[in-house]
């Protein structure tokens, strides 16, 4: 009698186990289901079904002492839970509990997936909670929720590391909440996954800059224009910095040196005239734009800023011409500087009407141009300029 009901016992004890077992097997059979309904065009409803009874199987099977530490269970409930979190677009509450869940199930399927027999189902788990936050991120950057956003694309680039796109959505999201430090860390993650983007250089050094962290700007800066030497952005910013400080002839060498490598850039000619102007150096300054329009004669910014030196050359003439003690012993000499004044922004004149002319709405180049008709007595194209000016 005793060994009957010995019997009986392990025999209902296997089917427990069994039964256990089964719910496991039958989430990942409702999820094949699933997966295959994808396919086709029916209702949402229906196939939401079909994962609720997966999910409701998972459900089961965590509470049992058989399987609830099995990896391959944890690993089938995250990826079950993970697409109602993106499938379910009409209850946004129960994604959102689905999207919880599947992160939890994640950890723990990673914890007790000691040998990585289950790693391409978590994967596929974790990329579907990325797919749902690629969603959120987006929305929320285009109402301008930028912290939402920034929230939204960290959690997919800590999930994908070397992912360039979101690492720098992070890092862009991140500025634009004014979250600097975030922003710097993942301007970095993207650069050290991908250095193509030579305008990832100029935003990271930007950033520093706002940090008031100038040996860091530098430092990327320079790094920028290793990596990409054409780029004129890193080239103005790097000028940029050290004008700033005074420190333009620091510059001056730096600039030389590509100008040779390079010396058809007008560009770089153009940059040579800033730094030269800002070293007080105004006749290699007026060479350097000189040099640029030799390479394309209708470069705006090299016409203004070469008028802008002969328009200053002139003023010094006229202010020395001021200084001068009123009386007859005097006239001759304020008229010889007088006559310096008039040449040199004689010499402006024709430059600026190009300026004009290639670009008329720049209300820089009409006041200068107006002031010079004033100048030299060219009052009807003084009123002319003044109407042009009173419409803008």
């Amino acid at each position: 009698m005793k060994k009957t009901i010995l019997s009986i016992l392990l025999a209902s004890f296997f089917y427990v186990a069994n039964a256990q077992k089964s719910e496991i097997a039958s989430a990942k059979n409702n999820y094949a289901l699933y997966e295959i309904s994808m396919q086709s065009k029916g209702p949402l409803n229906k196939k939401l079904e079909t994962l609720n009874l997966a999910k409701a199987s998972t459900d089961k099977a965590i509470l049992f002492e058989k399987t609830k530490n099995d990896a391959e269970l944890w690993a089938y409930r995250a990826l079950i839970y993970s697409s109602i979190s993106v499938a379910d677009t009409v209850n946004v509450n129960n994604a959102s509990t689905a999207f919880t869940v599947a992160q939890e199930a994640i950890t723990k399927a990673k914890t007790l997936d000691t040998k990585s027999e289950n790693k391409n189902t978590i994967e596929s788990a974790e990329r579907n909670l990325t797919i749902m936050m690629q969603n959120k991120g987006i929305t929320a950057f285009n109402k301008k929720d930028y912290k939402e956003a920034y929230n939204s694309f960290k959690f997919i680039s800590d999930v994908m590391p070397t992912d360039t796109l979101f690492s720098m959505y992070t890092a862009i999201a991140a500025n634009s909440s004014q979250m600097y430090d975030e922003s710097v860390k993942y301007y970095n993650r993207t650069l050290e996954n991908n250095k193509s983007n030579a305008g990832l250089y100029q935003e990271l050094g930007r950033i520093y800059l706002t940090k008031a962290d100038t040996a860091n700007a530098l430092k990327t800066i320079e790094e920028g224009r290793k990596q990409h030497p054409e780029f004129m952005g890193l080239i103005f910013d790097e000028l940029n910095i050290y004008l700033n400080r005074g420190e333009a002839a620091k510059q001056i060498t730096k600039i030389e040196n590509a100008i040779a490598k390079d010396p058809k850039n007008k560009t770089l000619r153009f940059v040579s005239g800033i730094a030269y102007s800002a070293n007080k150096d105004m006749d290699k300054s007026a060479e350097a734009y000189k040099a640029a329009l030799e390479i394309d004669p209708n470069y705006t910014d090299a016409i203004y800023n070469l008028a802008i030196i002969y328009i200053n050359k002139g003023n010094d003439h006229i202010t020395a011409a001021n200084k001068l003690p009123s009386n007859k012993a005097s006239d001759a000499k304020y008229n010889e500087l007088k006559k310096k004044f008039d040449t040199e922004l004689g010499n402006a004149l024709p430059l600026l009407e190009k300026a004009k002319e290639l670009n008329p709405n720049d209300l820089n180049t009409l006041t200068t141009l107006r002031e010079v008709y004033v100048k030299l007595n060219k009052l009807d194209k003084a009123a002319q300029i003044k109407k042009l000016l009173d419409q803008k």
